[in-house]
């Protein structure tokens, strides 16, 4: 409005300007022609008129859409999406697998502890409660192959030992692979290496109490298990290292089980010298009399 009210007052006042000046035709071809300045005043006054431009929104989003999809033409992106969805659930699969196996080591070790303890029943609620956790995730481990090595795995070692251990105490004897189901060939082995670094502890608490007897067995089932793993071609990695361990466990046994022998050997020794210092005692009362 403003641009056209100031046009209309330039032409107004041009107007009045050429009436007055009443000039004859050769003063008017002598002046210079104000037609130029009348007819840009009007160009302007015409685009003052103009409407101001309006976005129309709808149709700019509408042409939007058509050309997102037009360019989607190329590519499939449900496709991606599918897979964004199966990732992000793997991911909150991994994260569950990796929480809860800690606890599944965690009662494990616990049942360990109370092994060494002598609490039976404690050691038998928490073995359960180990179990109890490794099948809550095995349908996550099945359904996603990729999930079960790591803690899940390191889980069921620690279990494997824990049962194998409890087993040893009541019976004397190794679980074997059958009474652990949950377990796959690596995770009993595991389990039946890492019972050996137990077996040596309880190893050293019966040799305390000098029961020679227990402290032979055990240095039995250890000789025994490294004649059985010798036959094993394993690769390098977790095994290896704890097949590599049971050769000091072994010797840690035999050493403690001689040690024992040479107290034995010493006791038997001082009483057999008290029993001669007694009969020279004796005799030497008798020829005295």
């Amino acid at each position: 409005p403003m641009c056209r009210a100031v046009a209309a007052s330039l032409i107004s006042r041009l107007t009045i300007a050429c009436v007055r000046t009443n000039c004859s035709s050769r003063s008017l071809r002598s002046t210079p022609s104000r037609a130029p300045l009348v007819a840009r005043a009007s160009a302007f006054a015409r685009v003052g008129r103009r409407p101001a431009p309006t976005w129309n929104v709808v149709a700019r989003a509408s042409a939007f859409a058509t050309s997102s999809t037009a360019e989607m033409d190329f590519l499939s992106e449900s496709d991606f999406d599918a897979m964004r969805e199966a990732m992000t659930l793997y991911d909150e699969q991994r994260d569950t697998v990796i929480k809860r196996s800690r606890d599944i080591t965690k009662a494990a070790k616990v049942a360990i502890y109370c092994l060494h303890r002598g609490e039976m029943d404690k050691a038998r609620a928490q073995i359960e409660l180990s179990a109890f956790i490794a099948d809550e995730l095995r349908p996550i481990v099945d359904a996603n192959a990729g999930l079960r090595g790591g803690s899940y795995s390191g889980g069921l070692e620690e279990y494997a030992e824990a049962v194998v251990f409890e087993h040893f105490v009541h019976t004397g004897t190794i679980a074997t692979s059958a009474d652990l189901p949950r377990c796959n060939h690596d995770e009993y082995l595991g389990g039946v290496l890492d019972f050996t670094g137990e077996l040596n502890r309880y190893c050293i608490s019966k040799a305390t109490v000098r029961d020679v007897a227990e402290v032979r067995k055990c240095r039995d089932v250890v000789d025994a298990l490294m004649g059985i793993f010798l036959k094993f071609d394993f690769r390098n990695g977790a095994l290896r290292k704890k097949y590599d361990a049971l050769k000091y466990t072994l010797k840690k046994m035999e050493n403690t089980l001689y040690e024992l022998s040479l107290s034995d050997a010493a006791k038997r020794a001082r009483e057999d010298d008290d029993v001669e210092g007694d009969g020279k005692r004796a005799k030497g009362d008798g020829e005295d009399e």
